[in-house]
């Protein structure tokens, strides 16, 4: 008997399991860095196709914030039109895409902000960073930012209307870290005012910069 080959033959059967391992957790990986949403979806579906599919399984999330719980670090949460009444809070660097402002709106429901964006609590912040594109935000109610509260992140809003939301700083927007919108994002009649904390960068090119090709 041939020792090395005997071994070896051993062996290849443990790599190839191996490499099969590797290539379903990296391919698990790539598919959860877009996850879908929608009106017609279910949190208990994988969030890995726009409508469900049931050859496969695949289907969208209901809950935007299921969907930013489910989704890769950096990823992509694409909402599909409707009305999703919702508390977002966001602790990692996530892209949110919805269909258009007059299309995809989330409702706080006078609960809460619409959107909080946490970095650390204590400093430094982790500086996450958050993509709005596409979405209107409003009936948020809170102390700080009613319809976003931006604590130490980086903010990036495209196409995005931000209004009719209070809070007692910031009815609109609170930041106290980041922000940019460019020229089709409107922060409008929010009480007592639209923006508190740090002003917002105006960037007329920011679209051409971070909008992924997501088509929600």
């Amino acid at each position: 008997m041939n020792i090395p080959n005997f071994k070896w033959k051993k062996a290849v059967p443990c790599l190839l399991f191996l490499c099969l391992v590797a290539v379903i957790t990296a391919g698990s990986s790539f598919a959860a860095g877009t996850i879908y949403v929608s009106t017609q979806g279910n949190d208990d579906w994988n969030g890995l196709a726009a409508t469900y599919d049931p050859s496969t399984g695949n289907g969208p999330k209901a809950t935007i914030q299921n969907a930013i719980d489910t989704v890769t670090d950096n990823g992509t949460v694409a909402v599909a039109a409707g009305t999703y009444k919702e508390n977002l809070y966001i602790n990692k660097d996530v892209y949110l895409i919805g269909a258009g402002p007059g299309s995809t709106i989330i409702d706080g429901m006078q609960k809460k902000s619409v959107i909080q964006l946490f970095g650390s609590t204590m400093e430094p912040f982790n500086q996450f960073a958050l993509t709005v594109n596409g979405f209107t935000l409003t009936n948020g109610n809170s102390t700080w930012g009613g319809g976003i509260y931006n604590y130490g992140g980086n903010l990036f809003l495209i196409n995005t209307k931000i209004t009719n939301n209070k809070a007692t700083n910031g009815g609109g927007l609170y930041n106290s870290g980041t922000a940019s919108a460019d020229s089709a994002t409107v922060i409008t009649d929010n009480t007592p005012d639209n923006v508190y904390g740090y002003p917002v960068t105006p960037t007329a090119d920011i679209s051409q910069d971070i909008i992924p090709s997501v088509n929600p």
